[in-house]
């Protein structure tokens, strides 16, 4: 019996302790379900950084503006997000605007899902392999929700995602990521 209860602890703790994903499918093992945009790219079971898929976005003429995007409700008193991103380019034109690359971008939205603050949290042009982006990012007071996007923004190339997640974040925990903002 006393086996049994340091065992059942032990696995409260370790659940207690697990960051829970706020995205549905950020690994894109059920095809695009749950994401936006599924007319701008495609899946690519051959590329990818784990699981069966990941996502990818390319286009070769016309750089406009292709994204996929998830929207998803944050917790009341949510201090911040951590959000990682899995992310490969290849032959991402460069252009003369910065903001005109392969890009995850995390936008806060108020009750009336309207915006009320963003932060880049991956970019890259040219040819990179497979690189994890990892940023936390203090919430708004009035957000509300959280939209991801994940983009080849007025540009051309292709560019792949995989395991993207947001996780929430106590004080202390974006405290210890983010000694600068004490």
């Amino acid at each position: 019996m006393k086996h049994f209860f340091l065992f059942s602890l032990l696995l409260t703790s370790l659940l207690i302790d697990a960051q829970t994903n706020l995205l549905k499918n950020g690994g894109f093992e059920y095809d695009l379900t749950n994401w936006n945009g599924q007319e701008n790219g495609a899946l690519s079971p051959y590329d990818k950084k784990s699981g069966k898929n990941s996502a990818l976005i390319n286009q070769f003429t016309g750089a406009e503006w292709r994204a996929f995007d998830q929207t998803v409700p944050l917790a009341r008193n949510t201090f911040a997000v951590e959000c990682s991103a899995w992310m490969k380019a290849e032959g991402i034109e460069n252009q003369k605007e910065d903001y005109k690359a392969a890009i995850v971008v995390v936008d806060f939205l108020n009750g009336a899902d309207k915006s009320i603050g963003s932060e880049t949290i991956a970019r890259a042009k040219g040819t990179t392999d497979w690189v994890n982006y990892k940023k936390a990012v203090k919430v708004p007071t009035d957000a509300k929700k959280i939209k991801v996007m994940l983009a080849l923004a007025q540009t051309n190339g292709t560019v792949f995602f995989d395991d993207i997640k947001i996780t929430t974040l106590t004080e202390e925990e974006y405290s210890k990521l983010n000694p600068e903002a004490k």
